[in-house]
């Protein structure tokens, strides 16, 4: 025998240790009826021998094979069983460390029952029987080695670092209070640092890639809503395709280019499995995307994997600052009270995103689970950039007397027309027209209490004037509210209108082409270009036209000639304003085509004449299948547009005069929900 115990033999041995020590015959088999008989069946093991120079076991190859089957799983399960019990004992080892680190003393009555919530994501864990962090580490660097390329692809996806400030600068400016999910001072700091490091030849750090994420998203809503004239020249510019043709086509190119880029970052990368505050930030700046490119779908589910996302993170917890679970600041993304209070704003954009989705879908957030509530203090503005924004180098405060107000009050009047959408219609299972009459009061409540800077009475002198010129997104906010209450109360009052009630049919059959009419000519009124690339302004007035369209097709004997012409000539004229921006925002593109298709047969419609009697079923069944071709209109007569956009005219009685008549009966409503989708 060698020095390791192992002797040198003819052949292997067939009975056991245990049984050779005792000197007991042993019936060969594995685990043998002696070491059963024993208890000692774990124990029972054949010797080791050399034979011709080759360490050597014996096996039974005669065991019966659903015996040999039952104690291979009975051995499979005893080592699962014992590498989760050495799982547990470390987090219980580890729980109990930190709770010592953190708190010395031992008299806080809490300690014990602090402790015990910390073990429950150990218990979770074993009971789900996940595997092993070592092993899930390894087969993710094996994925990774197949998967991602020799060379990192994000330095052939990068701006110049002129073209980047400039990017991203207008993008926190101009759109970060809609967001509400960055820390813009922060975001610009972190980006010149940033910056500093790709000069000097440093790699992207893995910890820096959720930030990363976030600064694509930012980049790819900056370019698309940026004016084309301020665009940075293309050889600044990502160049891994043709020269499109013009700077619109330019800056859809790179910004779908980026948009795509931030969503293969969080694939590549592993977030979508791990919980990072960047890429809830980053999902919720590209909402600003997703409807531009005719991604709904895409949209829907990345909306509902960030609040999942935002879930984890605690977010909904929050509260109020003066009110918080303490242990949620010992977490790095709540640990101070500004990125508490960003985080309160940005859940309340995924509640709200949640309840103002498409009535199809079901709400998936529900007020009691969440407390969360955000400020409206001044101090908490971090969405926009406090840099310098005038020239003359004065500060708001001192060019005016007025107070300053908080980009937040936006944000807050969005919530409250929200939950009105969740208690009167999302949350509701029936929608009588008492309760669809009550939601239309509450949003009136909501426009008829809007803050004096967002109201429709604002500017009311050249000093209001003034004052607003030093806060562009005080302009930019209300004229986005103005277009959701009209939108949201269309919504509403075409159900009304649809439940054909005796006595308020004509009623609100009036004030939903009044609240269409307001769109329309605000959308044909002058406005910059930024505001009717967002989806809400596009989406609404391709609604409103849609809607007015219809209306004039299903009562044509409610139009006299006057005021018959003075809707076509507006219906055209919007119809042109969408058209313009069809490049940027595909919703705008086909409301566009709708109306091109619907101006001739509105043109050719006239009571007198047969075969012009439509039914709002086969309309809405024709626009459905409608393609996305342009259609030709007919030369109809010379219409005076400024005479379709007169100040009061929409409001005129003699628009409705003898309105008695509806929507017809033959009307399925998924038609028109489906049919305003596709904006």
């Amino acid at each position: 025998m060698n020095d390791h115990g192992i002797k040198n033999s003819q052949r292997v041995s067939r009975s056991c240790i245990e049984c050779g020590r005792r000197k007991i015959r042993c019936d060969k088999r594995s685990p043998c009826q002696p070491c059963i008989r024993r208890n000692a069946a774990h124990e029972c093991r054949r010797p080791i021998a050399r034979v011709r120079g080759q360490l050597t076991v014996y096996a039974d190859t005669e065991m019966d094979s659903t015996a040999d089957i039952q104690v291979e799983e009975l051995l499979r399960e005893r080592a699962a069983l014992r590498a989760q019990i050495v799982e547990l004992e470390t987090a219980l080892a580890l729980s109990k460390s930190y709770t010592h680190s953190r708190t010395g003393a031992s008299d806080n009555p809490t300690s014990h029952s602090t402790s015990l919530e910390e073990l429950v994501p150990a218990f979770e864990r074993f009971d789900l029987d996940i595997i092993p962090d070592a092993l899930a580490v390894t087969e993710k660097e094996i994925a990774d080695q197949l998967y991602e390329p020799v060379t990192d692809p994000i330095f052939l996806l990068l701006p110049t670092r002129e073209a980047s400030h400039q990017i991203v600068t207008f993008s926190l400016r101009t759109l970060g209070w809609l967001h509400c999910a960055v820390n813009a001072d922060a975001f610009l700091a972190e980006h010149r640092e940033f910056w500093e490091l790709i000069q000097i030849g440093a790699g992207l750090a893995g910890e820096r890639r959720p930030w990363l994420i976030l600064y694509l998203s930012l980049l790819a809503v900056g370019v698309l809503y940026i004016e084309p004239l301020d665009l940075p020249p293309f050889e600044q510019l990502p160049q891994l395709a043709l020269v499109p043709d013009s700077p619109i086509d330019v800056a859809v190119h790179v910004s779908r280019l980026w948009y795509e880029s931030a969503l293969k970052e969080i694939e590549r990368h592993g977030f979508a499995g791990t919980p990072s505050f960047p890429v809830v930030q980053a999902l919720a700046v590209l909402t600003l995307c997703h409807s531009n490119f005719g991604e709904h779908q895409r949209e829907w589910l990345f909306t509902g994997f960030a609040t999942n996302m935002a879930r984890c993170l605690d977010m909904h917890k929050l509260g109020r600052e003066v009110a918080f679970p303490k242990d949620l600041a010992q977490k790095p993304e709540w640990a101070s009270p500004l990125s508490r209070e960003l985080g309160r704003k940005l859940w309340w954009a995924c509640v709200i995103r949640d309840w103002l989705s498409s009535w199809g879908r079901p709400p998936t957030i529900s007020p009691a689970s969440f407390c969360c509530q955000f400020s409206l203090h001044r101090d908490f503005d971090t969405t926009i950039p406090t840099e310098p924004m005038f020239s003359n180098g004065q500060t708001p405060s001192e060019t005016s007397n007025l107070v300053t107000p908080s980009p937040a009050h936006y944000h807050s009047i969005m919530s409250r027309l929200s939950y009105i959408i969740y208690i009167y219609i999302k949350g509701n299972a029936q929608q009588t027209p008492p309760k669809l009459a009550k939601a239309v009061e509450e949003i009136e409540k909501v426009r008829a209490g809007l803050p004096l800077h967002l109201s429709s009475i604002f500017p009311a002198n050249d000093e209001d004037t003034q004052w607003e010129r030093q806060y562009p997104w005080i302009h930019f906010q209300r004229y986005l509210i103005s277009y959701v209450i009209d939108f949201m109360q269309l919504s509403i009052l075409r159900l009304l209108v649809l439940k054909d009630s005796e006595e308020g049919a004509t009623d609100y059959r009036k004030l939903a082409i009044e609240a269409a009419l307001r769109q329309l000519n605000r959308y044909a009124a002058p406005a910059p270009r930024v505001f009717r690339l967002v989806w809400a302004v596009s989406a609404a007035t391709a609604a409103a036209a849609l809607y007015v369209a219809l209306d004039m097709l299903l009562n044509p004997a409610q139009y006299h000639a006057e005021s018959k012409m003075r809707m076509i000539g507006l219906l055209r004229h919007v119809g042109l304003e969408l058209k313009q921006h069809a490049a940027v925002a595909v919703h705008a593109a086909r409301g566009s085509s709708v109306m091109e298709s619907l101006l001739p047969l509105i043109t050719q419609a006239h009571p007198s004449q047969p075969g012009t009697n439509y039914t709002l079923h086969g309309l809405l069944q024709r626009l459905s299948t409608l393609n996305q071709s342009v259609y030709s209109v007919p030369d109809d007569p010379p219409v005076n547009v400024d005479s379709a956009m007169p100040d009061g005219s929409h409001e005129s009685s003699d628009v409705f005069a003898g309105t008695h008549d509806t929507f017809d009966a033959d009307f399925d409503l998924n038609d028109w929900d489906n049919l305003v989708l596709q904006f």
